[in-house]
């Protein structure tokens, strides 16, 4: 939606997806190294650990933990990580963008104002000081899109209305909603099954224990728990998917508004392997974390067999300010020094 609305239509000849360059980088005969930018992560994709040597991340602009990797070709004002003492100083990667973008010009393209303030608006929950992830760098990003640029020639005409002046700007409230309705939509995410929904927003963590690399993955899905694991297949398929991945633990962050009584409710179900019930269990239930989240255990599945053995403990998460910015790394913590297992058991 919000690409039509930016006028960018055929996406898959205008846009270069992680696909696209896997498969470039697949075919190629030179192995000639391509200079990467990583934006709203500062790790590559799994998909491109194979290729390693030919590519070099000379630019991070991110939000997240920083993990300390590429440090001899990205470093100083080329590694933009806004995330310092466990908390993302901005609610959206995309501030840092326009940041960048706005110090370049004053008079920004009407298509990239468009999709800059969009995800900042989604990213921060339309700017909510209740949801605990705006800051004022994401208020002043969108305050300065919006008076910088020239929205008379905006095919925004839906959401336009008079500023100062005679000038026009643009109806925050209404862009949000229609792109909040539209990133929620039941009938999108009952479209994905379990894999695709999975792997749809997927972030890996990496953890240092007992002188090892360990990591674990975190899947963002915006429905409602009881939704999701009534689709067709759901345990033996995030199996699969732990598998695919190499992990034993994998995090899923469902984060949805209450159908009855309209509120913003977030959910965290943990998966793990037979060996590392108790993790996710009696674990963490003694950890800081679990008092911090106000986790409280709302439903449980377990599947064992020749093929599979997985075990998920879904809680439902009553402080719901903290995001995956902040779980991934409550998680890393929890899994490096609280826990006492043996990960190559």
């Amino acid at each position: 939606m919000l690409l039509d609305l930016a006028g960018i239509s055929n996406t898959s000849a205008n846009l270069l997806f992680i696909e696209d360059l896997t498969m470039i980088l697949d075919s190629s005969k030179d192995n000639e190294v391509r200079k990467l930018t990583l934006a709203d992560h500062n790790a590559i994709n799994d998909s491109l650990h194979k290729f390693r040597h030919m590519i070099e991340v000379v630019e991070i602009v991110d939000h997240h933990t920083d993990e300390n990797l590429y440090t001899d070709t990205c470093s100083g004002t080329m590694r933009n990580i806004a995330f310092e003492n466990g908390k993302a100083l901005v609610a959206s990667t995309t501030t840092l963008i326009a940041e960048m973008l706005l110090k370049r010009t004053s008079n920004p393209p009407v298509s990239l104002s468009t999709l800059l303030l969009g995800v900042i608006l989604l990213d921060s929950v339309n700017l909510d000081e209740s949801i605990g992830k705006v800051t004022p760098r994401d208020r002043d990003a969108v305050s300065n899109i919006l008076t910088q640029t020239d929205w008379s020639n905006s095919s925004l005409l839906a959401y336009l209305k008079p500023s100062a002046g005679s000038q026009l700007t643009i109806d925050t409230n209404q862009l949000f909603s229609h792109l909040e309705r539209a990133k929620y939509s039941p009938e999108f995410w009952k479209a994905f099954d379990v894999s695709r929904a999975l792997g749809y927003d997927y972030k890996v963590f990496h953890y240092s224990r007992n002188n090892s690399k360990h990591r674990f993955g975190i899947s963002t899905i915006l429905m409602p728990v009881n939704q999701f694991m009534v689709k067709e297949g759901f345990l033996p398929k995030t199996a699969e998917f732990m598998r695919s991945k190499e992990l034993t633990v994998l995090g899923i962050m469902l984060t949805f508004y209450d159908q009855t009584t309209g509120d913003f409710r977030r959910q965290l179900a943990l998966c793990s392997s037979r060996y590392r019930w108790g993790v996710i269990g009696d674990d963490l239930i003694e950890s800081k974390m679990y008092t911090y989240l106000a986790l409280k255990e709302i439903t449980s599945q377990q599947l064992t067999s020749d093929e599979i053995d997985v075990r998920i403990i879904v809680y439902e998460q009553g402080n719901v300010a903290p995001s995956r910015k902040q779980i991934g790394p409550m998680l890393v913590e929890f899994f490096a020094s609280e826990l006492d297992f043996d990960q190559d058991k």
